[in-house]
């Protein structure tokens, strides 16, 4: 009883606070898949890469003209691996989301989180999509050049938190073909339309999860899974629930990164990159 009480309080913290520092979910917990590196598929038609070695999995990369991004990095990888953009929430920090999304993905992608503006209280944001855009081209670059031979710069994930998922809607629909996939948590629900969806799927848009973790956000949630549907993407809407409670919370990692975890054969179905089993829908 003390055990779980102590986990609900720092839960609530997290509720209480809109941010944090450190994911709730434990360090690099074992691959259900099992091995990461062996779950790849490679390319024989490239030689093989030495593996890939770091002391640390994420690490700081400088970028030139913006401020450093944060990496995570594919591990052992000696072949070309797909990258995850990942973009936080407003006046946020790119270390923690880029963590939640190791936890997720381990060492089978690349994760990108683009760091943003500084601001006064030594925060972050990103001021609009098309600021955002460039520093997420910036960051792929940067990332050929230091790695070269490892980074698949094709059909990449986007993955957005809160501002990042409402800037991520104008970010996707600009470029289907080079985020056909993408998960938008807490946020960008709204900027959906039949005629947005209709221009995500023709360019090349298809799979789009909208991850939860406030109760009231499910219903627009679905809404705009159903004009994606309707337009021929293929669109979920899920919802996370905190252990033990009946909260929910303005967050992305704990319920809502299982939950986004849960959904990969789905959301890479036909992607054979990513290093998991599809599934059909």
């Amino acid at each position: 009883m003390e055990a779980r009480d102590a986990i609900l309080a720092s839960l609530v913290t997290l509720v209480v606070c809109g941010c944090g520092r450190r994911s709730v979910i434990p360090d690099d917990p074992p691959s259900p898949r099992g091995s990461a590196s062996a779950s790849v598929p490679v390319d024989s038609s490239e030689p093989a890469l030495a593996a890939l070695r770091s002391e640390a999995a994420i690490i700081p990369m400088a970028v030139d003209g913006f401020p450093d991004a944060v990496i995570s990095m594919p591990l052992g990888a000696t072949s070309r691996r797909p990258i995850v953009v990942a973009t936080h929430g407003m006046w946020d920090f790119p270390e923690g989301l880029c963590d939640d999304q190791r936890w997720i993905f381990h060492d089978r992608v690349w994760v990108i989180c683009p760091r943003g503006r500084p601001m006064p209280d030594k925060t972050f944001r990103y001021d609009s999509a098309d600021s955002l855009e460039r520093e997420i081209d910036a960051d792929v670059r940067a990332l050929e050049a230091r790695y070269p031979g490892y980074v698949d710069d094709g059909a990449m994930l986007y993955t957005g938190f809160s501002l990042g998922a409402i800037l991520g809607v104008a970010v996707i629909t600009r470029e289907p073909a080079r985020f056909p996939r993408a998960v938008l948590i807490e946020g960008g629900e709204d900027k959906w339309t039949p005629a947005v969806a209709a221009k995500y799927a023709k360019a090349g848009g298809q799979r789009v999860l909208f991850a939860c973790g406030l109760r009231g956000r499910v219903p627009a949630a679905q809404q705009a899974a159903s004009m994606l549907q309707h337009a021929g993407v293929g669109a979920r809407a899920v919802l996370g629930k905190l252990p033990d409670t009946g909260q929910f919370i303005h967050w992305y990692n704990g319920p809502i990164a299982e939950e986004t975890r849960a959904a990969e054969p789905w959301l890479f179905e036909g992607d054979p990159r990513w290093g998991v089993d599809a599934q059909a829908p």
